[in-house]
């Protein structure tokens, strides 16, 4: 469990501080946010620029609930669920970042 500060390790850090950024903001309910949206577009542009890899149905499911909580006709329940859903794939992601960062990177493989 050693940090070694590589650029990549660096990005890949205030790419999950980005993350509980927008989770802090989704478990307060400011459903209106845009940070959970810029999360998963700096994720996908870090996925597909380097060697780091996440599952593809977690990045696609927690896109997928993030942009339904952008719909402003839904119920309290409901939205509560889909923002439930959406920290949650947002922390299983931070995960694994944060596994491949200090451990061995073999946590969801």
């Amino acid at each position: 469990m050693s940090f070694q500060p590589t650029p990549l390790n660096v990005t890949t850090l205030l790419v999950v501080a980005l993350a509980v950024a927008a989770m802090y903001l989704l478990m307060r309910g400011r459903h209106d946010s845009n940070l959970p949206l810029l999360f998963y577009s700096a994720v996908l542009m870090m996925v597909s620029s380097s060697d780091r890899t996440i599952d593809n149905f977690l990045l696609i499911a927690g896109l997928a609930t993030a942009l339904t909580l952008r719909f402003e006709f839904m119920s309290k329940g409901f939205t509560k669920f889909v923002s439930f859903m959406t920290v949650a794939t947002m922390s299983l992601i931070t995960v694994s970042f944060l596994d491949q960062i200090f451990g061995n990177g073999m946590l969801f493989l």
